[in-house]
């Protein structure tokens, strides 16, 4: 069972979620500090995760596909706390649901990561909603920057809504 992204939707989500910074890494690492700081992160996509853990930056959460821009790349993101699952492009399936809950739940590990077979492009809604008033949520907007998220009542409600409008159903 999963929840399907419709073409209307897809047009929607290539405008940024949250904060686009742009620029090079190294000055969006410097802009993105002092957002970050003190907050529980979610990170969803090899790069973007990558480049955090470069930076001495380890997300609770990293949800990673081995995959940028649909090319394969190494996973290099080394963590003892990985769950597999599948998810199809264009779907958030109830196992990603309940892989996202669950491990984002568990605050008796610190570093936990979903490796996705298949896409975790959409992991950033359910990350949303399952995060708190301390919670930011990171991803990459392909060739521009980094998209920060900061979890509130209204965020989730604009995620509820665009849940609302995927095809499908997560739990039937």
């Amino acid at each position: 069972m999963a929840l399907v992204l419709t073409e209307d939707l897809r047009l929607k989500l290539k405008s940024p979620m949250g904060l686009l910074i742009e620029g090079d890494v190294e000055s969006i690492m410097d802009r993105l500090l002092p957002v970050i700081r003190n907050k529980r992160i979610i990170s969803v996509g090899d790069v973007v995760s990558q480049n955090l853990i470069d930076h001495g930056i380890y997300p609770e959460l990293v949800i990673v596909d081995g995959r940028n821009l649909r090319a394969e790349i190494d996973d290099c993101i080394e963590c003892d706390n990985t769950v597999t699952v599948e998810n199809p492009q264009s779907e958030i399936t109830g196992e990603l649901w309940v892989a996202i809950e669950r491990l984002f739940m568990d605050k008796t590990k610190r570093f936990k990561k979903i490796l996705v077979e298949g896409e975790e492009d959409l992991a950033v809604m359910p990350a949303v909603l399952h995060g708190d008033g301390d919670t930011v949520v990171l991803y990459g907007q392909p060739d521009r920057g980094i998209v920060i998220i900061e979890v509130t009542e209204q965020k989730k409600r604009e995620i509820s809504d665009y849940l609302n409008e995927m095809e499908g159903d997560l739990w039937n």
